[in-house]
């Protein structure tokens, strides 16, 4: 059975037969949020438990995330674009989720990082298939805020990441699996939140596959990944800086929020159990009010103007600023307020660009674009983020209580560029034709 069609092209599918599948990708959010922000919310006993340095934590917390998911990356968008995306969900939460509860079992670091690829791999599934089918899920007009309830997920699952962990801890909770034996708490944390994500990754099944909308948006639709590269080449002057300035947030983005906890416990000499549920409250507020806002701004003050949304990106890079002085923040509570700054502008900045891109490129390569897109910032941002501020921290300081200072090293730069790149991009989109290509593109992404 098709959707109806409505003037000659198929409608959106209503929002009664829209809340089940928003609400097992509100779940598929908030399970990728907690099974990759755990990593870096448990550094410290994983570090002392399978006895490694800094830098071979920077590798997990990036390196090892973005291997196979930067590799496989483009394939994954162009498998979005014409393969069934709800199989391609199902098949990629319960990957990730089986490798996370496999992580808690890794006896050393070359295990350990195997089963962060794999974690990465299925969570690099997940962004081109979901994005592009809210797309067909909803109408242009409300675009925004069906991407920013979507990724209210990932919020709550980064709450969610410090809350878990903190709990199981503070209980001192461990498993005894047969044949096994008895588990540490913080492989007990891996080992719980690996086993939900099957269960929702088959719930995925019973969703049914929207009509595809606006697959005309050009005159000789882009079905190969060279048609795909050349369109985005040939609209390089907005395309290049979006891309850029996105990449450098996300090194100070992820590289912070990688760090964030070992941070606080060195700076400040307290025990995760003490600041896990303030850290995580905080973290919720802000992710929570960040995307509200996203999805309400994108959706009005910016609907319909690409420029005046690039404008608005140029500014978040700066709101987020203060993250980059949390370790010279005189207590945990005024720390955990300044990192609370990338917590409330990344969900908008997520917002806005992903929007932005379903606009700028035709629905037969959104998956692509946005998988493009994810291996443009897996290397520089997922990978080099958390390992720029532990070979500062352990090589270039030589001191790992100087996390804070790292932290502004790396991220002031990155920030202060990133806006820069926005701007740029703005200035570029002005400068289009109302009868170019990139103009019939945006106005067909509309339909």
């Amino acid at each position: 059975m098709t959707d109806p069609v409505i003037g000659g092209a198929p409608s959106y599918p209503s929002l009664r037969k829209s809340w089940w599948p928003m609400l097992l990708l509100f779940l598929a959010a908030n399970l990728y949020s907690i099974d990759k922000a755990i990593v870096g919310v448990l550094a410290e006993p994983i570090k002392a438990d399978l006895g490694i340095s800094d830098i071979q934590m920077g590798l997990l917390l990036g390196l090892a995330f973005t291997l196979l998911s930067g590799i496989c990356g483009l394939w994954l968008g162009s498998l979005a674009d014409r393969g069934i995306r709800r199989n391609i969900l199902a098949g990629s939460i319960i990957l990730w989720s089986l490798a996370t509860a496999a992580g808690g079992l890794a006896p050393n670091f070359a295990s350990f990082f195997v089963f962060r690829a794999l974690v990465g791999l299925g969570e690099g599934a997940i962004a081109p298939a979901a994005l592009s089918l809210l797309a067909d899920m909803f109408p242009p007009a409300r675009r925004g805020r069906a991407i920013s309830g979507y990724m209210i997920g990932a919020s709550v699952g980064t709450a969610l990441s410090s809350i878990i962990p903190g709990w199981i801890l503070s209980e001192n909770l461990h498993l005894s699996i047969p044949g096994y034996g008895q588990v540490v708490p913080w492989r007990t944390t891996f080992l719980l939140c690996g086993m939900i994500g099957p269960v929702v990754g088959l719930l995925f099944f019973t969703i049914k596959e929207p009509v595809r909308h606006g697959l005309k948006a050009i005159e000789t639709t882009p079905s190969h990944v060279k048609d795909k590269l050349a369109y985005l080449w040939r609209q390089r002057s907005v395309v290049a800086p979006l891309f850029g300035g996105f990449t450098l947030y996300y090194v100070a983005f992820i590289g912070v929020l990688s760090w964030t906890v070992p941070l606080l416990m060195r700076t400040f000499g307290v025990g995760l159990t003490s600041f896990a549920g303030l850290l995580g409250g905080v973290a919720l507020v802000a992710g929570l009010s960040g995307y509200l806002f996203g999805g309400f701004i994108v959706d009005t003050a910016s609907h319909g103007n690409p420029g005046k949304r690039l404008r608005l990106m140029a500014l978040l890079p700066l709101i987020a600023l203060p993250c980059a002085f949390a370790g010279y923040a005189p207590s945990v509570l005024v720390a955990i307020l300044a990192l609370a700054t990338i917590s409330f502008a990344t969900p908008i900045l997520n917002v806005a660009t992903n929007v932005t891109i379903q606009e700028i490129v035709s629905n037969d390569m959104r998956g692509f674009s946005f998988a493009f897109l994810g291996v443009v910032v897996a290397i520089p941002a997922g990978a080099g983020g958390p390992f720029a501020i532990a070979w500062v921290t352990q090589t270039l300081l030589g001191d790992p209580l100087r996390l804070g200072q790292a932290f502004l090293i790396v991220g002031l730069p990155c920030f202060l560029l990133a806006a820069a790149c926005f701007l740029l991009a703005a200035r570029a989109y002005a400068r289009t034709t109302d009868d170019g290509e990139l103009a019939r593109v945006v106005q067909s992404s509309r339909t």
